[in-house]
């Protein structure tokens, strides 16, 4: 074999020996596109459950508060002069009479507490209204809460003038609608709307109104 016979031999080997490497080189570089993109998209997956899943607790605490507040009994306070019902709101707190959950059915009213507390959890607590001494229960609606604020609407002393107020306290009936919003941090994804509640119940049926007043002189 000639010289130049062996040396198109060893440059021939040679380029197929680069060919190879190239090969390997972009079918390690697809390999890792590949395996990024496969995590790119897992991460995005996990994302969109986290976020259906904060806002899907997010709609069972409000389903759970609607149903307790739209159920608020307006029992009359009869040791008050003049009578007022028993319902006591602020801008942070509420505590209300209503039914029990449809689980714990028959029984009797429970006193409910709305608030947040220290950990930023916005919290339900009940408790007999017979039986004060029982334990409480407490129910966390929501977690990483920033700030709670309630409103109420509805004619209210001192100007009876029917418009959303920051507290409701000794009146002689419910407010017409309760107003709860919920702030989160701003880096929080989490967005509550404007929970909006109307209250099923204004009267107390057992009210014994004063035709002059129209308030309730006594309960029958």
């Amino acid at each position: 074999m000639t010289r130049s016979a062996l040396w198109a031999n060893a440059a021939s080997d040679g380029f197929a020996l680069v060919e190879a490497l190239a090969s390997l080189v972009i079918v390690g570089m697809i390999g890792l596109l590949l395996v990024s993109g496969l995590t790119t998209g897992r991460q995005v997956w996990r994302r969109v459950d986290a976020r259906e899943a904060a806002g899907e607790a997010l709609d069972a605490a409000q389903a759970a508060l609607r149903d307790r507040l739209e159920q608020a009994y307006p029992m009359t306070l009869l040791d008050t002069n003049p009578p007022d019902v028993d319902f006591r709101g602020s801008s942070e707190s509420l505590e209300f009479l209503a039914n029990a959950p449809e689980a714990a059915r028959p029984g009797p009213l429970r006193r409910y507490r709305l608030s947040l507390d220290a950990a930023g959890e916005l919290v339900l607590a009940s408790a007999s209204d017979i039986a004060p001494g029982m334990p409480a229960d407490t129910q966390m609606l929501v977690a990483g809460v920033r700030q709670l604020e309630i409103g109420y609407f509805g004619a209210a002393r001192p100007d009876e003038q029917r418009r959303w107020r920051g507290a409701w306290r000794f009146e002689p009936a419910l407010p017409e609608l309760v107003r709860v919003r919920v702030t989160f941090e701003p880096d929080d994804p989490r967005r509550w709307p404007d929970l909006i509640i109307r209250p099923r119940t204004t009267i107390d049926t057992l009210c014994r109104l004063n035709q002059a007043s129209h308030r309730c002189k006594a309960r029958a």
